[in-house]
Parts: C-alpha cells; structure tokens; sequence
C-alpha cells in the first residue's frame, strides 16, 4: 500500500505549536537558569562597579556642587507649584464673580424697565400733595404746642419709598420692586409742606396708572400716620403728565452698557491669563520632570545590580529557550500520535497516556489539558476501540503482533489488554521488542498475520519509527497502524 511506503527526501518542517509547548514543558530549568544568570550577572556587576573603590575628591566636590544645584532647582519648582496653585485659586474666584456681574448686569438689561426706556422720549406723570395739620400759633402763650406738619410730610415720603409699599404695587403691574423704584422718585420740601410724587414709563397710560396706585396707597396710609404722628390733612393740588428728554437717563444707559462690554473683556482676560498660567506651569513642570537628581559612584552599585540582573535573567530564559530549540530539532522525538501519523505516513489507531503524562499535576497538567493530551480515565475505552478497529481493518488474522522501540513490559502490557476486548478475544496477540534490537522478533514478524507499531512520545524517535516501518516492510509486511502513547 503507497501510505505504508517510508518518506524519503521529504524536507522536515517545524510545527511551531509543538515547539512552544516544548519550551514551556522546561519552566523548571528555565525559572532555574534565569535566577541563576540573575545573581551571577547582578554579582558581577556589584563587584565591578564597587572595584572602582573611594570616591575621589573631586568627584566628591562636584556632587555636592550638582546636589546643591539639584535642591536649588527642586526649591524652585515647590514655590512656583505654590504660587500656581494660589494663582489659580484667584483665576477662578475672580472669574466666578465676574460671570456673576455679567448675570446680573444681563437679567438688568433685559428685565429693567427704566433702562429701556427711550430717553428721547419719557412719559412722565407727576402728583403734588399738600400736607397741613392746621397748626395756629397761640398768641400770648409761653408754651406753644409743637408743629407735627413736618413729621407727617417726612411719614409719606418714608412710608411711600417703603419696600413693602413699593412691593405691593410693583405686583399690580407684574415687575419687581427693584425695576418700580427705579420709575418712582419722592421728594418733599418741609419749607412749602408739598410732597410730590413723580412716574416715568415708556406710556402716559402705564405712568398715570403707576401713579393712581401710589396715590391710594397714600389714601391707604391716611389713618395710620394720623393714629402714630397727629391730626393731619393731605390733598393732591395738581397732577399731570407729560412727555420730556433724560440725558441723565441716556448717560446711565451709556454707562450700563460699557460695564456690561467691560465685564466681558475682563472675563476674556481672565481666561486668557489662565492659559498662560497653564502654560507656564506645564513648561516649568517639563523643566523639573527633566532634572536628574545627582549620585555618587558607590551609590550606583544598586541600579548596575538590578540592570544586570534583569539582563541575567533574560540570558537564563535565551539560554534554555536556545538549547531546548535544539534539542527539539535535533533528537527528533515522537511528539505526538498526530506528529507520527503525519511525519512517518502510518494510520494512527489511538493514543494512551504515558507513565510521564499519569503522574503530571499542576501546571503539566493544564499543558497537558491545553494539547489534548490523554490522562489515563480513557484509556479503558480507547483500548476497546482500538481493538474494534484493528478487528475491523484485518478480520482475517488470527495473529496479531505488537512490536515497538517500548519496554518489553509496557510492550506485554499493551497486548495483553488488546486480548482482554471482546473485539480480539479470539484471536492471538503477542509482543515483541523492536525489530531493530531484538532478532527474535524477525520471525514473529514474518509469521503474524497483523502488525501493530507502538511507540511512547517519552523514548520513541521518529528515525527509529521510520527503521522499524522499513525493516518490516522489506520482510514483506505491512503496518496495520500505531498506537502512541502520548
């Protein structure tokens, strides 16, 4: 059959997989050898540089010069962390409080009834009130009763600027008390007893009502006064309205609207100067990150200490890798029962777990899991079912040999459990030592009716598989398949 015919002249080809699993397989000597590298390397290095002996004079100057240097640039940058830190705090106050005016200089702007006003055209709508109390000058008297007229003028004027009073009214045309006082001036003069009441609006209409509601709530506060200051009389001697221009109106709108455009540029500034404040910082930062704190040469032994430890371990894993690379290629070692199939073109009947692969814990283990590798709980069905298929690929023999580069032991083991399966209790199954090493052997082969190969992927080499496969094959027999134990 062409399958059984040996591989000559085939270029071998290196499964990486196998390889790598390979190397890892050797983490005991790799961890070994990178320790040990680690502290002849790092050894070396400490007795090297602690050759050197003293420290000269000089150099001992010019470290203290540099360390000096050093401290000076490392004062330097705490204070200017501090300074940063203060700046920025004041930034951002400052900046915070400015965007609080601007709020409050826009809500005015929009919100202020006064402040929209055309100042070329005011609606004014003004009351002037006289107060008497009707006070005579007793003739002839030495005492005389006091005049409460002034009191009773200056109650209004108070009590109509009151926040309460101006609250009350700003409600009844939905604005706030602020906005109303702004459009309300009260003014009295003690020497005529008038109080006059004056409105400005953007109407006559809005102006002559603003003005009615203040004047009933002089109505309003009639009895109050009389009950807390004395008997008095008021009534309103003239009222009007009329349309003027307010330059002191337009010089504050002018005014208001440069401090708004000036809060706006101080926040710019503001902002600006905390990029420059960032900047700094970051350059001075860089400049810092960028010094190099001063050593001694003793002091250097440490850092050549770690630098060719680290170097030593890396060696001692190379080392290992390198080594165990080739080995790898050069002893040619069974690795597997799919490696043998492919590499020696024999069928592969099955695989079992080597004694090695039995006794695996840990991290062998999980390697073992990673490759698919059997652990023994199988190895009772796998025989069955290798038994079948041997049955089933040579139904006439009656003598089946297991021949292999094994242990006579492992080699009599294996067949004797391929005669236990129902599948070749009839038929007889011996072993027998490589035909490569054991003469005996040449005749057992010559008379068996089936031939299977094992090999063990611990001691079997892929020459010595291809040697057995040509030796039987020139005795004018052929392999029925392998079994690999993995």
């Amino acid at each position: 059959m062409m399958e059984n015919q040996p591989a000559y002249g085939q270029e071998d080809e290196i499964d990486l997989v196998a390889l790598t699993f390979t190397l890892l397989r050797k983490y005991r000597q790799i961890l070994a050898a990178a320790l040990a590298c680690a502290i002849i390397f790092g050894a070396a290095a400490g007795a090297r540089t602690a050759w050197g002996g003293a420290v000269s004079q000089d150099a001992q100057k010019a470290y203290e010069s540099e360390l000096a240097e050093y401290n000076r640039k490392k004062e330097s940058y705490e204070a200017a962390k501090q300074q940063y830190s203060l700046d920025i705090a004041n930034n951002e106050k400052s900046q915070r409080d400015t965007e609080y005016a601007i709020q409050n200089a826009q809500e005015y702007a929009e919100n202020s009834v006064w402040n929209n006003l055309d100042p070329y055209n005011v609606r004014v709508a003004q009351a002037d009130l006289y107060v008497t109390t009707n006070y005579q000058i007793q003739p002839g008297m030495a005492y005389q009763n006091p005049d409460r007229t002034d009191s009773v003028l200056s109650a209004y004027a108070s009590l109509l600027g009151n926040s309460s009073t101006l609250s009350e009214v700003a409600q009844q045309f939905n604005m706030q008390e602020r906005y109303l006082r702004e459009l309300v001036t009260i003014s009295s003069d003690p020497d005529t007893h008038l109080l006059a009441i004056t409105v400005m609006s953007s109407s006559e209409q809005t102006s002559s009502n603003i003005l009615t509601a203040l004047l009933e709530q002089v109505n309003a506060m009639n009895a109050n006064i009389t009950a807390s200051v004395g008997s008095h009389t008021i009534s309103v001697i003239a009222q009007s309205s009329y349309s003027t221009v307010s330059t002191d109106l337009r010089d504050a709108q002018t005014e208001n609207s440069q401090n708004l455009l000036s809060l706006q540029t101080q926040i710019d500034q503001l902002q600006q100067s905390r990029t420059r404040l960032d900047s700094n910082f970051e350059d001075t930062t860089k400049e810092w990150e960028s010094t190099e704190e001063p050593v001694l040469q003793s002091t250097r032994i440490s850092s050549a200490v770690l630098k060719f430890g680290l170097i030593g371990l890396l060696a001692g894993i190379v080392l290992v890798c390198g080594v165990g690379t080739v080995q790898f290629l050069v002893q040619g070692k069974v690795y597997s029962g799919k490696e043998l199939r492919d590499t020696c073109r024999l069928p592969l009947l099955g695989t079992l777990a080597s004694g090695k692969t039995r006794q695996s814990k840990q991290l062998d283990a999980a390697l073992d899991r990673m490759e698919h590798r059997p652990d023994g709980s199988t190895d009772a069905e796998m025989i069955r079912l290798m038994a079948a298929t041997i049955a089933s690929r040579a139904p006439e023999a009656k003598h089946i040999l297991i021949t292999g580069d094994l242990p006579a032991d492992q080699l009599t083991a294996l067949a004797a459990a391929l005669q236990d399966t129902g599948a070749l209790r009839a038929q007889v199954v011996t072993a027998a030592e490589s035909i490569l090493t054991c003469a005996a052997t040449v005749p057992q082969v010559t008379s068996a009716d089936a031939i299977v190969l094992a090999a063990d992927c611990t001691c079997s080499h892929y020459t010595a598989v291809n040697d057995q496969n040509e030796q039987i094959q020139r005795l004018g027999k052929n392999i029925l398949g392998c079994i690999v134990f993995e």
